[in-house]
């Protein structure tokens, strides 16, 4: 490769490498449980966004609209968050037995709602698409809320990203996922770790 052509690569992809280097920073501080993460969720965010819409992925694109959101109130939530109302901030644990029913629930209607809407604005990979979207939406609602079952969720939502970005060949986003699979399961691991030691330190 030419350095004129790496240039030119350069201009025609720099959305796709924004895209790519602020979302890992972002996953590399969540993974972290660094507040700062939501910061970098925004801005990759909103540059996400243009990106999808390109691909014609219109449920990624809104989700990013949903992200930003979401990154706003996860940011409070770990700044100010109380849990069981008291002066005890938001801690990690894992999600309570009573509350997974409601929360499988609360997904499948996410899912139907998202899948009516994308099949309005005939988006491709519609299917995909809106499980995708769904496991996402509900993958940062559990962050924000310092759930250890959020990694689980994006490991799979990662899974079905990388082969369906493969198939529109967003490759640099394809590899993005897979490097994103394997951070997943890092912050798996590392938060059911600080799990166990918050629940010493609050006993």
């Amino acid at each position: 490769m030419t350095i004129e052509s790496l240039i030119l690569w350069l201009k025609e992809n720099y959305i796709e490498i924004l895209g790519f280097i602020t979302s890992l920073i972002c996953v590399w501080l969540n993974i972290r449980a660094n507040i700062w993460g939501w910061f970098w969720a925004i801005i990759s965010s909103a540059i996400s966004a243009v990106f999808f819409y390109k691909l014609q992925l219109f449920g990624d694109m809104n989700l990013q609209f949903f992200f930003i959101v979401a990154s706003i109130y996860g940011w409070y939530e770990w700044k100010f968050g109380e849990k069981d109302k008291t002066t005890q901030k938001l801690t990690i644990t894992f999600l309570p037995n009573y509350f997974i029913v409601w929360v499988s629930i609360a997904s499948v209607a996410c899912f139907g709602v998202v899948f009516l809407v994308l099949k309005q604005l005939k988006g491709d990979f519609l299917l995909m698409d809106a499980i995708t979207t769904t496991l996402s939406i509900v993958a940062t609602w559990l962050m924000a809320r310092k759930y250890v079952e959020n990694w689980i969720l994006w490991i799979i939502a990662d899974v079905l990203y990388v082969g369906m970005y493969f198939q529109k060949e967003a490759y640099l986003y394809t590899l993005l996922y897979a490097i994103f699979l394997a951070m997943a399961t890092k912050g798996f691991i590392d938060w059911r770790k600080k799990s166990f030691l918050e629940a010493k330190v609050l006993a």
